[in-house]
C-alpha cells in the first residue's frame, strides 16, 4: 500500500487572493507622506516660458527672416537669440517657414537657432485637411 503524499495548494491559494484584495481594497485610501496643514490661497497661473517666433519668409528670389515680426539679417540671428537666452533660459523658438522655400535656408536657420544654445524648439505647421 503506498501512501500519497500531496501538498494541498487550494488553501494556499485562497488565503493569497484573500491578501490581495484587501490590499487592492486599501491601497487608495492610503495617502503617502507627510501630515500637513496647508495654507490657502487663490489660485493662479503658472509662468510659462516666453515664446518667441522666428519667421524666414520667401521675397521673389531672396528670403527674410523675422524675430516677433522684427526684421533681423540672418547672420545676426544668432547673436539676437543668445541675447534672449540670456535674458531668460527657459525660452523657447516656434520656427515658421514658408513651404516654398529651399531646404537649405530652412537649415541654415535651424543650425543658427541650435547653436545659440536654445534647445527648445517647434517647427509651426498646419493641420493636413
Amino acid at each position: 500500500m503506498e501512501t500519497m503524499n500531496r501538498v494541498n495548494l487550494t488553501p494556499l491559494i485562497d488565503v493569497t487572493f484573500f491578501i490581495l484584495i484587501i490590499f487592492i481594497l486599501i491601497a487608495p485610501m492610503i495617502e503617502h507622506g507627510i501630515n500637513l496643514n496647508l495654507p490657502s490661497a487663490s489660485p493662479s497661473k503658472m509662468a510659462e516660458p516666453k515664446s518667441v517666433t522666428v519667421s524666414v519668409s520667401r521675397h521673389g528670389d531672396s528670403f527674410r527672416v523675422y524675430i516677433d515680426n522684427r526684421r533681423v539679417e540672418l547672420d545676426e540671428l544668432e547673436e539676437r537669440l543668445r541675447a534672449l537666452k540670456e535674458a531668460d533660459p527657459l525660452v523657447s523658438i516656434i520656427l515658421r517657414a514658408d513651404r516654398n522655400l529651399k531646404y537649405s535656408i530652412v537649415v541654415d536657420t535651424l543650425d543658427r537657432i541650435t547653436e545659440s544654445g536654445i534647445s527648445r524648439l517647434g517647427i509651426a505647421t498646419v493641420p493636413k485637411k
